[in-house]
């Protein structure tokens, strides 16, 4: 009996603690991680410093702040929605004024650390605050309005994250505008299907997005464009050599580009309303496969592997 109430003791602290990395959107700290490490990378020349990690802290207690707003005004959907039972707002485990000193304590957080790097590294990190507040809070509210809603993601996650460690070491008006496009395009190929997904849910609720207006068959067909958008960018730059990409890079990793159109085709189908498990499924293997194939630019790009 006593090893039972101890087995369950252990299990509801675990339970809680998840539930509590859950609401800070724990889980979605590596949205936002993969595009600065990216950044960093080709800016500084270095696989990794002390100011990459630091800026990790920033971009995680910024994407905890952004969470935790969107909780407090999701909060009366959230009510209706099973899959956001986990949040504490709707649990009743913490109440909106608690929730509301959490955000600010994020929010002034991230701002404050920002001090430390450089004026156009805070400037960055202003930007994506100012997103996370016309995002989330009425009357601006672009999560409920169709076009808005991709545009607030591509500039946050797409732009400002990896020109934020881009600045960090290099002047913020010499980055790489077609690889950060590139980096948009996939950022949004990604962020669609989790819209599509949504749609009989928003639409019974009478939220506007981007796949209530459009469909969400239509939603997943726009995903395989940018993917496709962000490829042929990446192998334009790496034809024409326009940094940071040259001709090496792109004959080393250019067919892994082609790949991962194939592999959005078919893990995230396009003529076809997606389920849950299909836009999760889909989207770890082409995420994992993205990431690898930009590992592996990044690891010649440095010059660590012995590639003439």
């Amino acid at each position: 009996m006593t090893s039972q109430l101890f087995s369950r003791l252990i299990n509801n602290q675990l339970f809680t603690k998840l539930t509590w990395l859950r609401f800070i959107g724990f889980e979605f700290w590596m949205v936002g991680f993969t595009p600065f490490f990216i950044g960093f990378v080709v800016a500084s020349n270095k696989l990794y410093d002390f100011n990459l990690f630091y800026g990790f802290l920033v971009i995680a207690t910024l994407t905890s702040s952004t969470f935790v707003l969107n909780h407090i005004y999701d909060l009366e959907l959230d009510r209706k929605n099973p899959r956001k039972e986990f949040s504490l707002l709707v649990r009743g485990t913490i109440s909106t004024k608690s929730a509301w000193f959490l955000f600010l304590f994020l929010q002034i957080s991230s701002i404050a650390l920002s001090y430390n790097i450089n004026n156009e590294f805070l400037f960055c990190i202003l930007g994506l605050t100012l997103i996370s507040f016309v995002y989330n809070v009425p009357p601006f509210r672009f999560k409920t309005k169709p076009g808005f809603d991709l545009v607030s993601n591509g500039l946050s996650l797409g732009f400002l994250i990896p020109l934020s460690a881009w600045s960090i070491y290099q002047p913020i008006l010499e980055f790489p505008k077609l690889y950060f496009f590139s980096i948009i395009c996939y950022l949004l190929a990604l962020y669609c299907p989790t819209m599509a997904v949504d749609v009989e849910f928003d639409r019974k609720f009478g939220i506007q997005t981007f796949a209530t207006r459009f469909g969400a068959i239509n939603t997943m067909k726009i995903s395989w464009i940018f993917t496709i958008l962000g490829v042929l960018s990446l192998l334009f730059s790496g034809f024409f050599e326009i940094f940071p990409w040259n001709y090496k890079l792109l004959i080393w990793t250019g067919w892994l580009l082609v790949l991962e159109i194939i592999v959005h085709y078919f893990y995230l189908p396009i003529n076809s309303i997606p389920s849950y498990h299909t836009v999760a499924k889909g989207s770890i293997i082409l995420a994992t496969f993205e990431a690898t194939a930009t590992l592996l630019f990044l690891i010649i790009f440095l010059d660590l592997l012995p590639i003439d």
